[in-house]
Parts: structure tokens; C-alpha cells; sequence
């Protein structure tokens, strides 16, 4: 219970774009295939951080969302948001690392995903309006796959030792 007592701090220095584009390739005829027909909208997400110095660190949550009807693209809007952060020193690895690849994404989606839904509506299309993500959990699943890629990988090696042993 004394862990649950002392939270790891963390300060957000500044928050800021660091890229940004929007790209409505087909407009205006798009606009009118829109009436009929659905688009198919796919969004990716990427947590990126860079450590500036001991304690401090750049977090840059890439969101990319595209939009197709058919074949047609509607839209293409990227986004890098990032911020630079200090870490209380003394912090476990584990720690520091869910305060980096969770709980900074958790604080930057809100204003990222703002800008996604001007960028949209401000293409003429209805504003793009991203559901929460739970980093948590994605940081999980991305560590899993990049443990099971990693077992893979000695895997294969160990077989080229052998193979190459016989």
C-alpha cells in the first residue's frame, strides 16, 4: 500500500504539433460520392519517445486517419502532437516507461484528437471524431508482439546455429 501512496511525477514542460497535414485529394466530386455511400475510415496510432536528457523526454503520439469511399480517398490527415517531459529521478524502469508510453498519450489524445476533428470538418466533412484509446492497453499488446518478435528471432537464430553446426 505505500506504493499506491508515492505516485511517480511527472511534469509536462510544453505540448506542441511538431508535423501536421491534411490532404483532400478528390474534392469537390468527393463530396457528393459521400451522400450515398459510407466512407471506410482507418485510423492508426504510434507512441514515440526520445530522451533529451536524464529525466526529460520527447513523446510524440502519431495519429494518421484516412478515409476511401470505394476506391476513391476522401481525406489523409496526419498528425505528430508531442510533448517534452521530466520525470521525478529514481523512478523503477517499468515505471518510467508507463509513464511514458501511457500516461503522457492518455494527457496529448484530448487536443490531438481536437485537431483531427477541425482538420476534418474544416475539409468539408463531418468532424472525425476518434473514440478514446486505452494506451494501456496497447502498450501491453505492443510489448507482447515485440517479446514474441524478439523469442521468434532467437528462435531462428538458434536454428541457423544448429543447422549450421550438423
Amino acid at each position: 500500500m505505500a506504493e499506491d501512496a508515492e505516485q511517480p511525477s511527472l511534469t509536462i514542460n510544453t505540448q506542441y504539433v511538431k508535423d501536421h497535414s491534411f490532404e483532400n485529394p478528390n474534392a469537390p466530386t468527393i463530396y457528393g460520392a459521400m451522400r450515398t455511400d459510407r466512407p471506410d475510415i482507418n485510423v492508426s496510432v504510434e507512441v514515440t519517445p526520445t530522451q533529451l536528457q536524464d529525466q526529460v523526454y520527447e513523446v510524440v503520439l502519431g495519429l494518421k486517419a484516412s478515409a476511401k469511399v470505394g476506391e476513391t480517398t476522401a481525406f489523409i490527415v496526419e498528425l505528430d502532437y508531442a510533448a517534452v517531459i521530466s520525470l521525478t529521478p529514481g523512478l523503477s524502469e517499468e515505471a518510467r516507461e508507463r509513464l511514458v508510453m501511457v500516461e503522457v498519450p492518455r494527457h496529448l489524445f484530448p487536443f490531438a484528437r481536437a485537431i483531427l476533428a477541425d482538420d476534418t470538418r474544416d475539409g468539408g466533412f463531418p468532424p472525425l471524431m476518434m473514440s478514446p484509446i486505452d494506451f494501456g492497453q496497447l502498450y501491453l499488446s505492443r510489448r507482447a508482439q515485440s517479446a514474441e518478435a524478439g523469442a521468434q528471432a532467437q528462435a531462428g537464430d538458434g536454428e541457423a546455429g544448429a543447422n549450421g553446426k550438423g
